[in-house]
């Protein structure tokens, strides 16, 4: 019991402060931790780019990823109307490590089921949803964080190799992304893209050959529309082909090398004609790039461009254009005749209208004049040569068009010899090697040597009215083959190299 003895109450002891308490260090660490995560998340944040498209089918934002070899690298976040109304924006966010890899040859598309080009594609999106697929960009290129999105995947990356070939094309036919192109009824590349030429007059097609097939593209190469079947008929005769069925359903492309080998390798961007079918292709052969002379007539009288020129009712060229004359009383029609029947062409030759039946009533009874059954169905122009015959003609010579044949032109029957035999001049007096050329190899020298002499003398310009060359190109109207005809020859063959 306390006495209340302050004697004998317990001394305060008062103890000295330890400095700042542990309990702060916890907001401390809260805050370092934080900004650690903060300054993470920004150094770890998406790249933000923008993809355009036409429209945003098979597109969610928020749930369609981007993917490179199926490995998500993005993400779709938000899908807006461009300015304007003119297509899509796609607001993405990209893997900051992709980022050294978005340059301007990054290329996108979307991946969704795709039927065409012979081909059924992206059947496994059926399931997963379609996603926009991504082909990295070269590191070396410009950055970029606009693009604008493709419709159709590619059929090959540019780092891949290969053989890259432009089509000029007339029309697309059945030909998209994707088609098929055939060798010997063989698949050997693809149709990479297409677009419209810069003057809207035709396609250029793209066309991809890899590495093992590219040597098959030679600078005399061919190609032609293989899609559907063809159809070739004729009076005689109705041939259909195909490559093959996948050609049918879903088009193709095919071509031929005729030299093989022998012919030059093309470099990657050469450009080359692609003929409507493979008888298309086969009519151009011989049709340019012959003796181009004139018909001149007061009218038409059914013959028109595309019909054929015969000679003894073969066919040896054809009408490839028709115009008004600068005086508008004549019409002039151009024919083309086939280089290897040039020489039947001589300034005393004749012409007429081969597109009916005539009739003529003499005193030895009524003659019918009619070319070939052939002839009469499709229209044309036939010509004659008399014996002796005339010089060769140059080109642009003018002759008349008679509007019937006469009798004695059936009967004419002239040697024109073709190659370097001697042929008779236009005097009829026939090139001979001198007879003091003792030796096989004098005749065959003096021969030669005749014949260039004779080829040079009767090689001239001829014009049925009597003008002069220089008169006859004063008057000639332009005729749309003058514009067309490099068109028309370039189709065989390689054209020049795009730049």
């Amino acid at each position: 019991m306390s006495t209340g003895n302050p004697e004998e109450l317990p001394e305060v002891v008062v103890a000295k402060g330890r400095g700042v308490s542990l309990v702060w260090l916890i907001p401390v660490i809260a805050v370092l931790v934080g900004g650690y995560m903060g300054w993470n998340a920004w150094e770890n944040r998406g790249i933000d780019i923008v993809i355009t498209y036409p429209d945003a089918e098979w597109l969610e934002e928020g749930k369609t990823k981007i993917k490179f070899r199926s490995v998500d690298v993005g993400m779709v976040e938000k899908i807006k109307v461009a300015e304007g109304g003119n297509g899509v924006e796609l607001h993405c966010s990209i893997d900051p490590d992709a980022k050294p890899y978005l340059t301007e040859s990054a290329l996108f598309w979307i991946e969704h089921p795709r039927v065409g080009g012979g081909q059924i594609s992206g059947l496994g999106t059926l399931l997963s949803g379609a996603y926009l697929a991504m082909r990295l960009g070269d590191i070396k290129d410009k950055e970029q964080r606009q693009f604008k999105g493709m419709v159709n995947p590619p059929i090959a990356p540019l780092s891949q190799g290969g053989l890259r070939v432009v089509l000029h094309a007339e029309e697309l036919y059945s030909i998209s992304v994707g088609t098929r192109v055939y060798y010997l009824e063989e698949e050997v590349g693809k149709v990479e893209a297409f677009e419209r030429e810069k003057d809207g007059r035709g396609f250029l097609i793209h066309l991809y050959f890899e590495k093992d097939n590219e040597h098959l593209v030679r600078q005399d190469s061919r190609f032609w529309n293989a899609g559907g079947l063809q159809v070739s008929a004729s009076l005689g005769e109705i041939s259909l082909k195909s490559p093959s069925l996948a050609a049918i359903i879903a088009g193709g492309v095919a071509f031929d090398s005729p030299r093989g080998d022998a012919s030059p390798e093309v470099k990657g961007g050469d450009s080359f004609f692609l003929h409507p079918s493979r008888a298309a292709l086969e009519s151009y052969r011989y049709k340019y790039g012959g003796l181009r002379v004139v018909v001149e007539a007061p009218h038409l009288g059914g013959v028109k461009v595309g019909d054929r020129v015969s000679y003894r009712e073969l066919p040896v060229g054809e009408v490839v254009s028709s115009v008004l004359a600068r005086d508008s009383r004549r019409l002039r029609v151009e024919l083309n005749i086939e280089s290897r029947y040039a020489h039947l062409v001589r300034t005393n030759s004749v012409f007429w209208n081969a597109s009916g039946i005539s009739a003529n009533l003499g005193l030895t009874g009524l003659h019918i004049h009619a070319e070939s059954l052939e002839a009469l169905l499709s229209g044309g122009v036939a010509f004659a040569t008399p014996d002796p015959p005339g010089g060769r003609v140059k080109a642009g010579s003018v002759f008349e068009l008679h509007s019937e044949v006469k009798d004695k032109w059936l009967d004419w029957d002239p040697g024109l010899w073709r190659g370097s035999r001697p042929e008779t001049s236009a005097t009829g007096d026939a090139a001979k090697a001198p007879a003091e050329a003792s030796t096989a190899g004098e005749v065959k020298a003096a021969v030669t040597g005749e014949v260039k002499k004779v080829e040079s003398a009767v090689s001239e310009f001829f014009h049925h009215d009597g003008k002069s060359e220089e008169e006859a190109k004063a008057d000639k109207q332009e005729a749309t083959v003058s514009v067309d005809a490099p068109k028309h020859e370039r189709r065989h063959g390689h054209l020049k190299r795009r730049r």
